[in-house]
C-alpha cells in the first residue's frame, strides 16, 4: 500500500479551523482514485497530507494515520516523501521555480544528486512522453497558464514518483490537453504507479477509469466507492455528472430560474478591435484581429491553450499593446484613456490569483481599489459585503479579518472577482473564473454576476457554461478568430470543434441531438427534464 490513511483529522493552527474530519484513503499501486467535492471542502489539504505539506510546511495538528510509502509522513522529511508522491498543484505559478523550462525540470533532479547525464536523459524522455519539448528552450514567464501546467506534470514525471497527486489538472488545460495530460497519468498507473486526482470536473476523469472515488463535503467524507454508486449517490446540484446520469435522475434536478440580465442584449461596442495584432517582443500572439464586443453582451471565449485568449482580452486594459491596429473602448483609442478610467469601465480578473492579491488581509484587498477612486469607508463597507455575498464568501469564519492565502484555491478565484466587483465596473474581464469550482458555486456566482453586470467577457475552458451562460462564443485559434457564432449555432458545427482542438462534452452531443442550431441553450438540468429515458 502506497497511501494509507485511517480515520485522520486536520485542524489549521493558524486559523483554528477543522478543514479535515474522518477521512481514510488507501491506494496502492495501479490505483486511480477520483476526489471531489465542494470548493474549500478539505480536498487540497487532504492532497498535503500526503506529500508532507501538512505537517511538515503548513502547521497544523493531524490527528489519526497518516501512513505514505509504507512510513508515517511525520516521521518522513519532504525531501524523503518527495521520491514516493510527486505532486502537480492546482496552481502550476506556485510550483515553478527555473528561468528556463530545461532548468525547471532539472531542478529536481539536481537536488536528487544524481548525475547530469542521467537528468539530461530522463528530461528527453519526459519531455517527449509529455509533448513539451518544443518547450524546452523558452523562459516559463512566457507561457500561458496551460502550458506551464504542462511543464509542471513534466517536472512531476522526472522526478519518477510511485505516485502522483493532481489537484485540479484540468482547471487551466484545453480539452486537448487535458485528455493528453489524463492519457499519459492513465499510462503511468498502468505502468505500476498510482494517482490521486482532485477534480470538479468529473465527466472528463470517468474515460481514464478511476478505480474509486471519494467526496469530501465540509471536510468528511459522504460518499467512499467506485464510480456507478457515485454517479448514482453524488448530489446532482454539486456535481458536474455526465449528461446521461442527468437524465437517469432527471426527478431528483432542483429547478434552476433562468440568468437575469442588467440590460437587453447587444448595444454598440465596448470594445472594439480593429485589424489589431498583438504579441510579445518579435513573437506575434495574433493577427488582424476584428471583433466587436457590445456593451450588454455575454460573450465567452474558446481556444487552445496558448491561442491568445487571455492576450485578446489583456488589450482591454493595456496590460499589452497592439504592434498594429487599434483597440477602440466606447469608440475612443484606448491609449488615450486614463489607467482610472478603464478601472471603472473594465473590472479585469487574472486566471492567476496570486496575481492581484498583495494585501495582509481580505478587508484589506476590497478596500485597496475603492479607496483609491475616493470613497467613503461606508460605501467601501457596503460594496466590500455585496461583493462577497455575490461570490458566496461571506460565510466564511472571519473572512474580512484572514489572509487571502489562507482560503483555498477556488476561494481566491472568487475573491479576485469580488475585488473587480467592488469597483463596481461597467463590464467584468473574467479569465478562467470557474476553475476550481464545484457546479453549485459556479451557478450561482456566475448567475450574480451575470445578473448584476451589463456586460461580461470571460475566457474558459468549461464548453458546457459558454454554451449555457453566453449570447456569443468567440474561438480562438491560429492566432486568429475562427468562428463568432450564438452557442446553439457553433454546437451544430462539429468540425469546427474537432478543427480547434475543443471538446464535444455529453451536453455538446445532446444539444445536436435534441435542439436546433438557432435560439437559447437551456441549463442542463432544464434539457435532462426534457429528455425521454
Amino acid at each position: 500500500m502506497i497511501i494509507d490513511i485511517r480515520d485522520a483529522a486536520v485542524r489549521y493552527r493558524a486559523t483554528g479551523l477543522q478543514v479535515l474530519s474522518d477521512v481514510s484513503l488507501q491506494v496502492a499501486a495501479g490505483d486511480f482514485a477520483l476526489v471531489s467535492g465542494p470548493s474549500g471542502g478539505g480536498k487540497s489539504t487532504l492532497l498535503r497530507m500526503v506529500n508532507g505539506l501538512v505537517p511538515h510546511s503548513y502547521r497544523a495538528e493531524v490527528t489519526g494515520q497518516v501512513n505514505v510509502g509504507g512510513a508515517p509522513v511525520a516521521d518522513q522529511t519532504i525531501r524523503q516523501l518527495s521520491t514516493v508522491v510527486g505532486t502537480l498543484l492546482q496552481d502550476p505559478h506556485k510550483q515553478i521555480v527555473g528561468a528556463t523550462v530545461f532548468s525547471e525540470l532539472a531542478f529536481g533532479p539536481e537536488n536528487l544528486g544524481l548525475p547530469r547525464a542521467e537528468i539530461r536523459a530522463r528530461i528527453e524522455e519526459v519531455t517527449a512522453r509529455v509533448g513539451i519539448t518544443h518547450l524546452l528552450g523558452r523562459a516559463t514567464h512566457e507561457l500561458s497558464g496551460g502550458e506551464l501546467q504542462m511543464v509542471a506534470f513534466a517536472g512531476v514525471l522526472v522526478m519518477r514518483p510511485r505516485v502522483v497527486v493532481v489537484d485540479e489538472p484540468l482547471a487551466n488545460l484545453d480539452p486537448a490537453a487535458s485528455r493528453h495530460l489524463l492519457t499519459e497519468l492513465r499510462r503511468f498507473v498502468d505502468d505500476g504507479g498510482a494517482a490521486v486526482v482532485v477534480e470538479h470536473r468529473v465527466e472528463e476523469l470517468l474515460e481514464f477509469g478511476p478505480t474509486q472515488v471519494l467526496y469530501l463535503e465540509g471536510g468528511r467524507p459522504r460518499y467512499t466507492g467506485d464510480v456507478t454508486g457515485f454517479l448514482r449517490e453524488a448530489p446532482v446540484a454539486h456535481v458536474k455528472l455526465p449528461f446521461e446520469a442527468l437524465v437517469a435522475r432527471a426527478d431528483e434536478l432542483p429547478e434552476v430560474p433562468a440568468l437575469p440580465r442588467a440590460a437587453p442584449p447587444g448595444g454598440p461596442a465596448r470594445l472594439h478591435y480593429q485589424r489589431v495584432t498583438l504579441g510579445y517582443g518579435p513573437r506575434p500572439v495574433l493577427r488582424e484581429v476584428d471583433l466587436a464586443l457590445g456593451a450588454a453582451e455575454r460573450i465567452a471565449v474558446l481556444g487552445r491553450n496558448g491561442a491568445g485568449k487571455s492576450t485578446l482580452l489583456r488589450a482591454a486594459v493595456r496590460l499589452i499593446e497592439p504592434s498594429a491596429g487599434r483597440v477602440l473602448v466606447d469608440g475612443e483609442p484606448v491609449d488615450r484613456r486614463s489607467t482610472l478610467s478603464l478601472a471603472t469601465t473594465f473590472g479585469y480578473v487574472f486566471q492567476n490569483p496570486s496575481q492581484a492579491l498583495f494585501s495582509a488581509t481580505v478587508a484589506e484587498e476590497l478596500a485597496f481599489g475603492p479607496r483609491n477612486l475616493g470613497w467613503s469607508a461606508d460605501q467601501i463597507a457596503e460594496t466590500a459585503e455585496a461583493a462577497l455575498t455575490a461570490m458566496l464568501l461571506h460565510h466564511e469564519p472571519d473572512i474580512m479579518r484572514r489572509s487571502p492565502h489562507t482560503l483555498s484555491y477556488g476561494q481566491q478565484r472568487r475573491l479576485t472577482v469580488a475585488l473587480a466587483l467592488a469597483m463596481r465596473p461597467e463590464t467584468l474581464i473574467l479569465d478562467e473564473p470557474t476553475a476550481g469550482q464545484d457546479l453549485h458555486t459556479t451557478t450561482t456566482f456566475m448567475e450574480r454576476v451575470l445578473g448584476g453586470m451589463r456586460s461580461v467577457y470571460f475566457i474558459t475552458h468549461d464548453v458546457d457554461l459558454a454554451l449555457t451562460s453566453a449570447d456569443r462564443i468567440v474561438i480562438v485559434d491560429g492566432g486568429r478568430i475562427v468562428a463568432d457564432a450564438p452557442p446553439a449555432e457553433l454546437a451544430h458545427r462539429e468540425e469546427l470543434w474537432a478543427e480547434s482542438g475543443l471538446r464535444a462534452t455529453s451536453l455538446v452531443r445532446a444539444v445536436r441531438d435534441r435542439l436546433p442550431g438557432t435560439g437559447t441553450i437551456p441549463h442542463p438540468f432544464q434539457l435532462a427534464r426534457l429528455t425521454p429515458q
